[in-house]
């Protein structure tokens, strides 16, 4: 009822004509409003340690919040203004919570960590990582918010078997919240996150993962960075893959995993985007879901954590080339109306591995 209004402020510069945009119709971006729950029922619960770091993490927020909602509303808050808020989030949480990591399980870095300024540099640095990270798998209907929800579902097992009520208790709050807005963004997008929502998001994230750091010494540091693998996989190789190309790193691009499973779908499967958008998600959160359980049954484990971390990129990055190879040699060779499994029965699997593998061959004609 209250959409038209909605867009008047908070759909501006946000069609689908901007660069990076996976849909076809401007969309209030007010799902980040709806985080004020998590607030209202956190800070007010009768827990007074509950209460106390529900509200500084609410408080610490208000930098990227104001941030990103000013980009929601067109003031065109560029990404590295949003980066540097994060980054001025992260510190005012760590004085209000006095609280910063200073352990990760590799000695020689948990060594320079004992230095209090370097630790503190260093869980900024982390903080606003994992914050921009969350924002840029804002892309397609469910997706951002299925991730974090089962980031936020990790975060709590954790917390309950390293006996951490407080933090259990938190993390449950957040996923109430994440599944109120969850059902006015899938799958049909009638309500998005916005910059303002996803980056709130990040930031409380990635700080109830660094309080259970420091409250549970048990708990395996680089298992709950397992937990965020795959927004932080996809900000990496996006960073890796934009220099590789000689552009800027803050670019915006089409060439997101999710973006290239969307289009891969619209290539060999379903054309519209009304179906394919929500579908890509539906794909990718089983794949994303993976490394989070395996944080779970790695959580005092950081060597194994560590080593799985690394194995999981590979895949990841082995899946983008190999799917990108494949969804181009397939849109090609697809004839008129045929469906996918036609055009793949026809082509043969030794011209699909071929193609896979780098090959440059030719459709049959």
């Amino acid at each position: 009822m209250t959409k038209a209004w909605h867009l008047s402020f908070t759909a501006k510069g946000h069609t689908s004509a901007a660069k990076q945009s996976s849909h076809s119709t401007p969309t209030p971006r007010i799902g980040g409003l709806g985080l004020a729950a998590f607030a209202f029922v956190a800070i007010l619960n009768g827990d007074t340690e509950i209460s106390k770091i529900s509200l500084f993490l609410c408080l610490s927020t208000l930098p990227v919040f104001l941030g990103g909602l000013g980009e929601d509303v067109g003031l065109n808050v560029t990404p590295r203004m949003r980066l540097f808020l994060s980054f001025i989030s992260a510190l005012v949480a760590c004085l209000l919570l006095d609280a910063w990591i200073v352990r990760t399980g590799f000695p020689p870095l948990d060594l320079a960590l004992s230095f209090s300024p370097l630790a503190i540099a260093f869980t900024v640095l982390v903080s606003g990582g994992m914050c921009h990270a969350i924002n840029l798998v804002d892309g397609l209907n469910g997706l951002s918010l299925g991730i974090s929800i089962s980031i936020a579902a990790a975060l709590a097992f954790i917390s309950s078997i390293a006996g951490d009520p407080t933090m259990l208790t938190i993390s449950l709050v957040l996923i109430g919240t994440l599944g109120g807005i969850f059902v006015f963004n899938f799958p049909f997008g009638k309500v998005f996150l916005g910059d303002a929502g996803a980056y709130t998001i990040g930031h409380l994230l990635t700080w109830f993962a660094i309080l259970i750091i420091i409250r549970n010494p048990d708990v395996a540091p680089f298992s709950l960075f397992l937990v965020f693998f795959w927004p932080v996989a996809d900000m990496l190789f996006s960073i890796l893959r934009r220099i590789r190309n000689g552009k800027p790193i803050d670019q915006p691009d089409r060439m997101h995993f999710h973006q290239f499973v969307m289009r891969a779908l619209e290539l060999t499967i379903v054309s519209r985007r009304s179906i394919s958008n929500p579908l890509a998600s539906v794909t990718i959160w089983p794949l994303a879901s993976i490394p989070v359980a395996l944080a779970v049954i790695f959580h005092n484990f950081n060597l194994l954590a560590a080593l799985a971390w690394i194995a999981c990129f590979i895949v990841f990055v082995w899946t983008y080339v190999v799917g990108i190879r494949l969804a181009r040699y397939l849109s090609r060779a697809r004839n008129g109306d045929e469906n996918l499994v036609q055009t793949v029965t026809r082509e043969g699997f030794s011209k699909l591995r071929n193609a896979a593998g780098g090959s440059k061959i030719h459709p049959a004609e």
